[in-house]
């Protein structure tokens, strides 16, 4: 991402700590998404309108999923769909 300040261009170097996701695992009605800092997000799905694409998914469907390559976000192939990261991480409190 470039920026501009008074003429002067400069490049922000992308953080090499970032938050990645690491796993996903879908237990019945929970989705836990397993991060490279070691912590874990678990959502219980029916409690989010925006995962109705997801509860009702085959239990084939919602095995075949990739993390994207930024480690930002979980594609479903199959369901032509996805979640990111960044959104869920803004939801949960700081500890």
């Amino acid at each position: 991402m470039n920026y501009s300040t008074y003429g002067t261009d400069t490049l922000l170097a992308e953080p090499t700590n970032l938050t990645r996701i690491a796993g996903v695992v879908i237990e019945q009605e929970t989705l836990t998404l397993r991060l490279s800092d070691g912590r874990c997000i678990q959502l219980e799905m029916r409690r989010y309108p925006w995962l109705a694409w997801l509860v009702a998914a085959t239990a084939e469907q919602r095995s075949q999923w990739e993390v994207v390559p930024s480690g930002g976000g979980v594609w479903w192939t199959k369901l032509d769909d996805g979640i990111e990261l960044q959104p869920l991480l803004d939801m949960q409190p700081l500890i």
